[in-house]
């Protein structure tokens, strides 16, 4: 069985409001899929413990080759928040490099700002206890038995 990527990127915009990805999507789900590859890889990247293998995937035809459990579907596309949420704090701050700090207060990018750092922060500390809870419960404990 497999796991095709759309899984993973559904639950992803069902947890974002971006008007760029809605504008992909409307032109082109391939387009839309193509713009959120990046932040798979890299939530892939920061899923180190999974307990299936997600190196072993293809793609081009945006498919795990092994099915995923709805935990690891869940962690992933919360890792892809994280990484959207970064890119978007990023924007902000390189708009600050253009704008003189009134102008920056002005356009009310400064609450905006703190308002995404914040929220990274919070997805930051619930990927890693949902990570945490996951290996957890992936752990396999007989490998602590005593010998004797």
């Amino acid at each position: 069985m497999s796991t095709p990527y759309s899984d993973i990127f559904n639950l992803f915009l069902a947890s974002i409001q971006d008007y760029r990805i809605n504008k992909l999507y409307n032109q082109s789900v391939e387009q839309m899929e193509n713009y959120l590859m990046p932040f798979l890889i890299k939530a892939i990247t920061n899923f180190r413990k999974c307990k299936t293998d997600l190196e072993d995937r293809d793609d081009t035809n945006k498919v795990f080759n092994q099915t995923l459990s709805t935990d690891e579907k869940v962690i992933l596309s919360n890792l892809m928040i994280v990484e959207w949420l970064t890119k978007e704090v990023n924007d902000i701050l390189s708009l600050r490099n253009f704008l003189q700090d009134t102008d920056f207060k002005t356009y009310s990018q400064a609450n905006n700002l703190k308002e995404k750092r914040e929220l990274l922060t919070t997805m930051k500390e619930m990927v890693d206890k949902q990570i945490v809870q996951y290996s957890y419960n992936n752990f396999d404990w007989s490998k602590l038995e005593r010998r004797g």
